[in-house]
């Protein structure tokens, strides 16, 4: 399965993905890594990987449509079976052709935390200044809306009392590393089916190891 990875930053997704992938962890190759800014560390990690790089910057005049549209002719010139939201800031919307292909990974356990502005550390500060005890991350299927699509899989974690918004992000960055080549293994090896917007686990592929 040939992987577009789509950044905004550092590229730490990327990286663990790429790592995943080079120990045979994860059914999957990178065939194009997206960036919405130049000045994103992860374009010089990308290319010190040897990944062809794009730059797709967001223009105040573009619409979402339009913006979109400039990302899905990179993805189709690197023949992408799967697109990979890994900090992505900007809006994509998948369209018909990325429709159930296009995943994301959250650091909540959606529906808490997320939606408009709550991306990166806002969501880690949102969950401290609440006092919960319980975060994590979600996998779920783009669609039109922020964190709106069918969830794939949650881990979550625990949380200490004494835990501050860099302790939050640390133990859900743990997580993180494990759900999302999680996800990518089960959707390249047929593992799901949605029905009523709801992920449906494939039974024959659960009982072979795989997990929801």
């Amino acid at each position: 399965m040939k992987l577009g990875v789509l950044i905004s930053g550092g590229g730490r997704t990327l990286l663990n993905l790429d790592k995943q992938i080079n120990q045979g962890k994860l059914d999957a190759t990178i065939a194009v890594v997206i960036s919405s800014s130049r000045k994103a560390a992860g374009v010089e990690r990308a290319e010190a990987l040897g990944y062809p790089v794009h730059v797709a910057l967001r223009k105040k005049t573009l619409s979402d449509e339009a913006y979109s549209e400039k990302i899905l002719s990179i993805l189709d010139e690197h023949n992408v079976d799967l697109v990979i939201l890994a900090g992505f800031l900007k809006k994509f919307l998948p369209g018909v052709r990325f429709h159930n292909r296009c995943v994301n990974i959250h650091p909540s356990l959606i529906p808490a935390f997320c939606g408009p502005g709550y991306y990166g550390s806002r969501v880690h500060e949102a969950v401290w200044k609440r006092g919960c005890r319980i975060s994590g991350c979600t996998v779920h299927f783009v669609n039109d809306h922020y964190d709106d699509g069918p969830i794939i899989l949650q881990r979550p974690v625990q949380l200490d009392a004494l835990d501050k918004p860099d302790d939050i992000a640390h133990k859900v960055f743990e997580e993180e590393c494990k759900a999302l080549p999680e996800a990518i293994n089960i959707i390249a090896k047929g593992g799901i089916t949605i029905e009523q917007g709801r992920v449906i686990p494939n039974p024959d592929l659960k009982q072979k190891g795989a997990t929801t």
